[in-house]
């Protein structure tokens, strides 16, 4: 992230680089458009899943939901909710490599094929036993780095439409989806207008702490500012946050009125035209 963050502080527009990247794009929705989705990893995310819902709820918004198969097992209600609500399961898979809870000494990219294929498999099908839905979506652990090109046969193999494991400024398509392998869409996370080489999430620019980062008013307001360019020149952005992060200090429910002030349009994963 220090590279990153050197590289926009030496940038001589990032907004100008930020817009004619994003630009480029084929949106798929037409319009301004944002996907805002959740990574529950640790027990505190759990113990903040009843606040994200009441404020979703309250601002008409619905969200994606990555979730893993063990906290689906022990905590079957909440996520029960999540689905009676409108919103969208994603296949987490069923321990989060790299977990302290259940896995902390296994990556998901050093996992042989067939293990992956476990965590994912094992996962879908505890979706479909305890919350009576059929996943279409899957992002790996940690994502970025630890993605692989072998999750997707997987995939396929049960009828999935997508992942979201990979981050907009590495990938093809501009931060819209595009086909991958195997049928598979990829639907990269973005950035922001600020810091168009990184990552826009709540791990990298909330936990991190730096002289340009780890400050909730900041976040804030390049949230805003990067909702501002999106709505103006009518893009697709996609992010993710772990709940316990996103929900200190009135963030979450400032950048719900954010999305809502600028009238764009909120989309699941599966809203798209697969």
């Amino acid at each position: 992230m220090a590279y990153f963050a050197r590289k926009v502080i030496h940038a001589t527009c990032p907004e100008r680089y930020f817009i004619q990247y994003m630009q480029k794009q084929q949106n798929p929705f037409g319009k301004a458009t944002y996907s805002l989705t959740f990574d529950f990893d640790f027990e505190k995310d759990i113990e903040a899943f009843p606040y994200v819902l009441d404020l979703l709820k309250k601002h008409d918004i619905k969200a994606g939901f990555a979730v893993i198969g063990k906290f689906v097992e022990e905590y079957p209600d909440i996520h029960l909710r999540a689905v009676d609500e409108g919103h969208e399961i994603i296949n987490h898979t069923y321990t989060h490599p790299d977990n302290p809870h259940w896995a902390p000494d296994r990556y998901f990219n050093k996992l042989t094929y067939n293990e992956q294929k476990e965590e994912i498999e094992r996962a879908h099908e505890v979706f479909k036993k305890n919350l009576g839905i059929e996943c279409i979506g899957f992002r790996t652990p940690h994502y970025g780095n630890l993605h692989t090109e072998s999750v997707y046969p997987i995939l396929a193999e049960l009828g999935y439409k997508y992942s979201s494991s990979t981050a907009a400024c590495g990938y093809k398509g501009y931060g819209a989806p595009s086909e991958h392998s195997h049928g598979i869409i990829e639907i990269p996370t973005g950035c922001s207008v600020h810091f168009p080489f990184a990552i826009f999430d709540s791990w990298n620019m909330l936990r991190k702490k730096t002289p340009f980062l780890g400050d909730d008013k900041l976040f804030v307001k390049e949230f805003a500012d990067t909702m501002k360019i999106i709505a103006e020149h009518n893009l697709f952005l996609t992010h993710y946050f772990d709940p316990y992060d996103i929900t200190e200090n009135g963030k979450l429910s400032n950048i719900l009125d954010i999305i809502k002030k600028n009238k764009i349009n909120t989309a699941l994963y599966r809203d798209l035209h697969f």
